[in-house]
């Protein structure tokens, strides 16, 4: 339970945190000043209402000065934070999938992960809100990825072999439709792919994001919310197929073969 306690604590932490970079890196609001103010009035938060999650719900989701309700992306993406961190603490710490491998080893899996998730959350949220990836996200996620797994034993010729590839094969989509089906985040998704899972799951996770892309856009055309003309942004295919293989990609190729 203590295990659980703190997970609970630590994600509650980084939800206050995360919560307000991700959308106030897109404006002027500093965002080492999480949500210390109301948008729309600008009256101070007060410290109990700084709380992620905790203080909105004592707020009932409305400004004690002007009662604006509070967007709904910050609550809905604290949660989501805190979700992830106790999911990987349970699936690598205390859960059946825990790996045969020795406790403090199991424990750098799950921060791993944990960091893995929050950035692939990042972009799925940044991606679908503004259409874009940028390159404080990608770059130091494909450094990190890149030292991370090659320090637990990953092969870095196979992680560099998966980075070019991927990025090859996004840069030519991008170079011959003129980034009319990719974005250059895109492209440089392909890096952070690579170095976080490798060559064969990185080649599903790729593969997967199509297919949820196309099941998506061909909903959207049937029920006329989008035309053929519009475009769907991908990095959020790429996220949700990137964290589905980080964490189910072993049993889905066993699936396949």
């Amino acid at each position: 339970m203590i295990v659980y306690i703190i997970a609970l604590l630590v994600g509650i932490l980084l939800a206050g945190l995360l919560s307000a970079f991700i959308f106030r890196a897109h404006s002027e609001w500093v965002w080492m000043r999480p949500k210390k103010a109301c948008v729309v009035c600008e009256v101070p938060r007060t410290p109990g209402d700084l709380i992620p999650i905790v203080g909105d719900l004592r707020m009932q989701y409305r400004c004690r000065s002007c009662r604006a309700y509070v967007a709904w992306q910050y609550p809905l993406i604290e949660v989501s934070i805190v979700l992830l961190v106790l999911f990987h603490v349970w699936r690598y710490v205390t859960g059946t999938w825990t790996p045969d491998i020795a406790t403090n080893i199991t424990w750098v899996y799950a921060v791993r992960d944990i960091i893995f998730s929050l950035f692939l959350l990042i972009v799925f949220v940044y991606d679908f809100k503004y259409e874009l990836i940028l390159d404080r996200y990608t770059l130091p996620a494909m450094v990190f990825a890149l030292i991370a797994n090659i320090s637990l034993g990953s092969s870095g010729y196979e992680l560099c072999l998966a980075m070019l590839v991927l990025f090859l094969f996004f840069l030519i989509q991008y170079v011959f439709s003129k980034g009319r089906i990719l974005g250059a985040g895109d492209v440089r998704m392909g890096l952070v792919i690579g170095a976080m899972l490798g060559f064969t799951h990185g080649i599903g996770a790729v593969l997967l994001a199509y297919i949820l892309g196309a099941i998506v856009g061909i909903g959207l055309l049937l029920t006329r919310r989008h035309t053929f003309n519009d475009q769907v942004p991908f990095g959020t295919f790429l996220a949700i197929a990137t964290f589905i293989m980080l964490v189910w990609g072993d049993l889905l190729l066993q699936l396949l073969v």
